[in-house]
């Protein structure tokens, strides 16, 4: 079994709350964001906001934070939509640093269109949960061929869906 913990970046984080498939998929890059209306949105929203802040910090080519402000990881989101699963992201950067010795870090969730702004912390329930999912992600990631199909209604707004459907 390959071990994928150093390949495991926040869109692998990301995409095992999201879609198994989709994780697999683009950890075997089969890449189909570049064409996608909705993170072409997430960058013009990156692009157009926060414009004083150094942005975009990347850490060991696993994690790119969107900026730091006074010590605080924020990473700015177009929408609340899947919250969960931007704060889920934001924990890991804070595992991430974590790793680095960095203890004691916080998170800023930062949802400008929506004039949202939510602290995040790291605990220790958060660590085994980051770390368990590490280990779930590093099995889907080393298996042959991806995944089934998980039908959700997130998947019509997926980059994916035409690879998955059609």
């Amino acid at each position: 079994m390959r071990f994928y913990y150093e390949k495991s970046n926040w869109c692998n984080d990301s995409y095992y709350f999201l879609c198994k498939r989709k994780l697999w998929l683009f950890a075997h890059d089969i890449n189909m964001e570049q064409e996608s209306e909705a993170v072409f949105i997430g960058k013009l929203i990156d692009e157009s906001t926060y414009k004083r802040e150094n942005k975009h910090i990347l850490i060991d080519d696993i994690i790119c934070i969107d900026y730091i402000n006074n010590g605080i990881v924020c990473e700015i989101k177009k929408s609340k939509k899947q919250k969960q699963m931007a704060i889920s992201q934001i924990k890991y950067y804070l595992y991430v640093l974590q790793q680095h010795g960095l203890m004691h870090v916080k998170g800023r969730l930062a949802i400008p269109k929506e004039h949202i702004s939510e602290d995040v912390e790291l605990s220790e329930q958060d660590i085994g949960q980051i770390e368990e999912n590490l280990q779930a992600i590093n099995e889907i990631l080393n298996l042959l061929v991806p995944p089934s199909i998980d039908k959700k209604a997130a998947c019509k707004s997926c980059a994916y869906y035409e690879f998955c459907y059609i």
